[in-house]
This record gives structure tokens, C-alpha cells and sequence, in this order.
């Protein structure tokens, strides 16, 4: 089977998209900053990274840099099942994401205004969040990522991840 097949059979018709696409938060601090960096130089988180309780090996884990740039500045893949415990919480989860890359920053603004994702400014919050399904193709066309092609290295990652997982 050719990949324009692959992802042409997983696409619905409304052109939405089945990865989970999870936005991940840093602080704009030193310390969260250098841990970012120092994860993206490694290709993968060095202490995990707190994400959503619902977080899947496979989904797309994309990181927003808050105030004052609000830009985002990071990708990769989660890479195992969140757990609770982030600064001591546990209502608060942490997980594992690999394949990490840095993108070219874009704004939340523009990113917003292509995607509809934490268009209204009082949606932006200081914890992960879950991209709608309906929003996540535009989101991540707006980041400069191809959708139907990262939902099929989805779904491969996650198998492969479940496999190594068990």
C-alpha cells in the first residue's frame, strides 16, 4: 500500500484527523526554558513533561512557550502513559515524549486565527491541553505540519510503543 493511500483512507470526510494533538506548556523561565532546550538536543524529554491525564503513546505533543512570547516552539511524540505526581500533585500527570524537534516559533495569535485553537485568549490556560479533534488538521497545518502524514506515523509510533510498552 502507497502512503497518498494510507492517508487518504484514514482521513474522514470533513478532513478531520484521528492523532490526539497535545499542547504542551514552559514556563518562560530560565530553569523550564534550559530543560526544553536540553530536551530537544536529546530528541526527547529528560524528565518527561506534564501533559493530559488522557495522553496516548502515538499522540502529537506540541510545546507553547507562555508570556511574553506566546509562541509555538516544539514538537515530538508521546512516548508512554502519563502518571500522576507533577509537583506533587495528583490531579497533575507527567509522561515521556520522544522524537522531539524544534519548529520555527509562531505566534499563538496566528496559530489561533488559522486553527480556531485558543482563538478567545481566556481559553489559553497555564495546564496542557487537548486540541479539539475538529481543530487538530488546521492546527497543525498552521505549525507548518502535515496532518494526514503525521496520522499515519501516529498510528505506527503508537503500535510500536505499545509493543516496547507491555
Amino acid at each position: 500500500m502507497k502512503l497518498a493511500d494510507l492517508t487518504s483512507s484514514r482521513a474522514s470526510a470533513n478532513g478531520m484527523i484521528s492523532v490526539k494533538v497535545c499542547v504542551l506548556k514552559v514556563d518562560n523561565d530560565k530553569a523550564n526554558l534550559d530543560e526544553l532546550a536540553a530536551s530537544v538536543a536529546a530528541g526527547r524529554t529528560v524528565e518527561g513533561w506534564e501533559m493530559p491525564k488522557h495522553a496516548e503513546p502515538g499522540d502529537l505533543a506540541v510545546w507553547y512557550a507562555s508570556d511574553p512570547k506566546q509562541d509555538y516552539v516544539a514538537w515530538g511524540w508521546v512516548a508512554g502513559i502519563p502518571t500522576p505526581g507533577f509537583r506533587g500533585s495528583l490531579r497533575r500527570y507527567t509522561g515521556p515524549v520522544a522524537g522531539m524537534r524544534s519548529i520555527e516559533p509562531l505566534s499563538r495569535i496566528d496559530v489561533a486565527a488559522a486553527s480556531g485553537f485558543n482563538r478567545d485568549p481566556n481559553s489559553v490556560v497555564p495546564q496542557p491541553q487537548t486540541v479539539p479533534p475538529r481543530m487538530a488538521g488546521n492546527f497543525l497545518r498552521a505549525l507548518g505540519l502535515d496532518p494526514e502524514l503525521l496520522e499515519v506515523i501516529s498510528a505506527e509510533v503508537a503500535a510500536v510503543l505499545r509493543g516496547s510498552l507491555l
